[in-house]
């Protein structure tokens, strides 16, 4: 969308000095009327390009920070919705040394069930 408006803001642009220097008949004063005006629309379009903000280089650990978040905030809200003897049930298997070896069945990343070679 930005190419389009670009390519559309360039084309005014230089459809506009083509009449204004004819209709004008500015002659050789054409070209201080075409940096002058290309100035601006230079500066226009190196904000629509976020030439200004710098790179955003950022967007790949804000998007995994952010899915991080969100994996803690579901696993939060199960654990509040767990009952006293349910928190205290997990607590305890949770605490066994051969945890990791005795689950069979488990749900991954994306909620379906991972089964164990066990």
């Amino acid at each position: 969308m930005k190419a389009i408006a670009t390519l559309l803001m360039w084309l005014i642009y230089m459809a506009g000095l083509f009449f204004m220097g004819d209709f004008l008949d500015l002659g050789a004063w054409v070209i201080l009327l075409a940096v002058v005006l290309m100035l601006p629309l230079i500066m226009a379009n190196m904000a629509m390009w976020n030439v200004f903000h710098g790179h955003k280089e950022t967007d790949a650990t804000e998007n995994i920070s952010s899915l991080e978040k969100r994996k803690r905030d579901r696993l939060d809200a199960i654990l509040r919705d767990l009952s006293d003897e349910q928190l205290a049930a997990l607590k305890s298997r949770l605490s066994e040394p051969d945890f990791e070896d005795k689950v069979l069945v488990m749900i991954g990343d994306d909620g379906e069930l991972v089964h164990g070679n066990n």
